[in-house]
């Protein structure tokens, strides 16, 4: 797979990170391809393969309902090759109704074709932490 744009697919993944500071889930989705996949890499109540665009979808939603609209995404480098994949270190965190939060690094890996993002390989800094802000 290979990116199209002279960016090596940054504007798509940079478009993704834009849409969910936004909460604009219309807008994240059209970074997508119909039957991309997103794994959420750790054993928590969203680990696993995601498979479609609703399913990516329902994901970041029911992330975004679980932390009241808190979940933040903020890249901190860009890491693109010449074969279709972005790397992004990302600061991700949020806070729960309850009083919990988190604030962890993570890797993202996004994989690229025509475009649109195919894949995402999300792994997680501190995976029990996540996965107790996540319970």
């Amino acid at each position: 797979m290979t990116a199209t744009t002279s960016t090596h697919g940054i504007d798509a993944v940079r478009a993704g990170f834009d849409a969910v500071a936004a909460k604009d889930l219309p807008a994240f989705a059209a970074a997508f391809h119909p039957d991309a996949t997103w794994n959420h890499r750790n054993d928590d109540r969203l680990g696993g393969v995601h498979g479609g665009l609703e399913a990516i979808v329902a994901f970041l939603r029911e992330s975004i309902q679980l932390t009241g609209g808190t979940l933040s995404a903020v890249p901190q480098t860009f890491m693109p090759d010449e074969a279709g994949h972005v790397a992004v270190l990302t600061r991700v965190s949020g806070s729960r109704p309850d009083g919990r939060t988190f604030d962890d690094t993570q890797l993202i890996l996004f994989t690229l074709d025509t475009g649109l993002i195919r894949s995402v390989d999300q792994f997680i800094g501190d995976p029990s932490a996540v996965t107790a802000f996540w319970a």
